[in-house]
């Protein structure tokens, strides 16, 4: 009867330390996910089976005082089947510091910022659904694919003019 009474005082003993190590290791997990930033990178800004993603680089390069361009501005599309069920912008700043000056400037000249947050380096701005509720992930996919037409011809022709321009530097030697 000792033996039985002493095994069940031990089944609990190794039941309680087994538990405490569970807990432990759930709030090391918490704690990690917690504690690891947005998760956001280029790898998010790639078109898939869910999402159509729009990137524009910017042009300017002002960086005077007061002037807060994003490096990039990703438009995100989520959709199910042709329906779109979420449209994000991110732009993209150089670091989070940036990002965050960006975001005062927005709110200090008076902007909603109902739908705009901050995440490490982007200002996020969510869309309400009457802002994509007419478009269809077919009618995004034909935007997306014209803007980076585009954008590709625009690139060979600075090619061009690049090629042409060494052409003549090099004829004027």
């Amino acid at each position: 009867m000792a033996d039985k009474a002493r095994k069940n005082n031990k089944n609990m003993i190794i039941g309680g330390v087994c538990a405490a190590v569970v807990v432990v290791v759930i709030i090391i997990v918490a704690v990690v996910l917690a504690t690891r930033g947005s998760g956001i990178n280029d790898g998010y800004f790639v078109s898939d089976g869910s999402k159509y993603v729009l990137t524009i680089e910017s042009d300017t390069t002002d960086e005077s005082e007061g002037t807060y361009n994003p490096v990039k501005t990703h438009i995100v599309y989520m959709y199910s089947g042709d329906q779109i069920t979420g449209m994000k912008t991110y732009g993209e700043f150089a670091n989070a510091d940036k990002a965050k000056q960006a975001f005062e400037a927005i709110k200090d000249a008076g902007e909603d910022m109902t739908n705009y947050v901050v995440e490490g380096k982007y200002i996020i701005v969510t869309a309400t659904e009457d802002q994509y509720k007419d478009l269809t992930a077919k009618d995004v996919k034909a935007q997306i694919e014209f803007m980076e037409s585009l954008k590709n011809m625009n690139s060979d022709e600075l090619n061009a003019e690049a090629v042409q321009e060494t052409e003549a530097t090099e004829a004027e030697q």
